[in-house]
């Protein structure tokens, strides 16, 4: 089969230009447009694992995505070599969308990772009363969007709406934004499928719907697919992950190097699995040779990095056409490699000894009250009535006096122009009181870790300067 409707210039947004379409230049361009946007630079201060980190060797979300992309680019760069039928600029485009595809792979994630993203579920939860109890039961499919808060479908809300003056947002091409998309459902239809990857998370919101409708058209791809290409990113983040978060816990003085080799070598003991242990036996043989702590690290990093990119890139040129015929659903790290075997065991370490580190754990708390915080005290805006909204959004000072509307004035006015001039594209619907919800999730989620601490601290009358 071919890669020619996966690997593809098409955008959304229909061209004025009359350059030449060139299929490097303009997969090339998508990255531009991914690193000079002010989402991707917000997340040098969006936490990885520790939220409101000083030590600048630990990472952050935009230094894991860095290091994401460079391992889908090896990845990448070994399928490429193996696939002939690829031209020159097929194989260098291929490469390019899959870079893309890990750069914007956290973009949405909203402040203090996945406690942001389950502290805007639960305040969307527990707010059922009033206003949000009658649009709620009207429209339940919408809703379960905001009791189900996903930063990956907030990421392509970022991505195909956020960023532009119009309504297309950064303008991916149609491949970069397919490739980004690992879960294919919305939270109203996703439970209903069977169990599989694809399903397991809320994949975009309904907001959302026509534009990953219309990406898939483009590229000819059945809706609620991965496009092929998802699963070297996925793979890449996989890979990244386990060994990123555990060095920057050795880094934290919360375990060792030598710690974690005991323990490797403890678990595959148990296991035994011989192929995985002398795997290990020759990583660590490898290793051993460096005196200094990290590094070793270094060097089993190093080592399961290119082990791993290898495999992944061998699976997937076993069941390429699997995948490209959409009746693939594994991870490429075959669960059977020695490869993957370290790496799982290395994920419950992390898990052991970084995620629920005590001071881990405390600023993940705090993250979650400065969250909640934040949204009771924007609550105002969403009690009003959406005439009473629409005063204050074209600054009618009789009405904003008459209805006594000063805090509320004062807290919209907080909301960037652009959270509001999306806002404004959507707001001539049934369903405006689902966009407006969005327009506080668009500021909330766009944070730093210290910015929503900050502001917070400043809404609560705890901190004034």
């Amino acid at each position: 089969m071919s890669y020619k409707k996966f690997i593809s210039e098409k955008r959304l947004r229909k061209s004025t230009s009359e350059r030449e379409k060139n299929l490097i230049i303009e997969t090339e361009s998508d990255k531009a447009r991914i690193i000079f946007s002010a989402p991707f630079r917000r997340l040098q201060k969006k936490a990885q694992v520790f939220p409101l980190e000083q030590n600048a060797a630990v990472r952050s979300r935009l230094t894991h995505s860095l290091e994401v992309s460079t391992i889908g680019r090896q990845i990448s760069q070994k399928i490429v070599r193996k696939i002939e039928s690829l031209s020159h600029e097929e194989k260098e485009a291929f490469v390019n969308i899959v870079e893309s595809a890990c750069l914007l792979h956290d973009i949405g994630n909203p402040p203090f990772g996945h406690f942001g993203e389950a502290a805007i579920s639960k305040w969307f939860k527990n707010a059922g009363n009033g206003c949000y109890a009658h649009h709620k039961n009207e429209h339940p499919d919408w809703y379960s969007d905001l009791e189900k808060f996903e930063g990956n479908a907030q990421g392509l809300r970022i991505i195909t709406k956020l960023q532009s003056e119009d309504d297309y947002g950064l303008n991916l091409t149609c491949s970069a934004i397919c490739a980004y998309l690992k879960y294919t459902y919305p939270e109203h239809e996703r439970k209903k499928q069977e169990e599989n990857p694809s399903t397991k998370k809320n994949g975009y919101f309904l907001s959302e719907s026509t534009k990953i409708q219309g990406a898939w058209k483009k590229l000819r791809i059945p809706p609620h697919n991965r496009h092929p290409l998802n699963f070297v990113m996925e793979a890449a983040d996989d890979i990244a992950y386990c060994l990123s978060d555990i060095e920057d816990g050795i880094e934290k003085k919360l375990t060792t190097i030598d710690e974690l080799i005991a323990h490797i070598k403890s678990e595959l003991k148990k296991g035994e699995n011989a192929m995985a242990n002398d795997a290990w036996i020759e990583i660590l043989t490898h290793a051993s040779k460096e005196k200094m702590p990290t590094n070793k690290f270094i060097s089993i990093r190093t080592n399961l990095i290119n082990r791993s990119t290898t495999i992944a890139a061998e699976h997937y040129i076993k069941r390429e056409d699997d995948i490209l015929k959409f009746r693939f659903s594994e991870s490429l790290i075959d669960e059977r490699s020695a490869e993957y075997i370290i790496l799982n065991i290395i994920r419950k370490f992390v898990s052991e000894k970084v995620y629920t580190a005590r001071e881990a754990e405390i600023l993940e708390l705090a993250g979650d009250s400065a969250i909640s915080g934040i949204l009771e005290k924007f609550k105002p805006l969403l009690d009003l009535p959406k005439s009473s909204f629409d005063a204050l959004l074209e600054k009618d000072r009789k009405i904003i006096k008459s209805l006594n509307l000063d805090i509320e004035k004062r807290l919209l006015n907080l909301i960037p122009k652009q959270c509001i001039k999306t806002y404004n594209h959507e707001k001539d619907s049934p369903l405006e009181w689902y966009y407006r919800a969005h327009l506080i999730i668009d500021y909330i989620s766009g944070m730093t870790d210290d910015f929503a601490l900050e502001i917070y601290q400043k809404l609560s009358g705890i901190r004034v300067l």
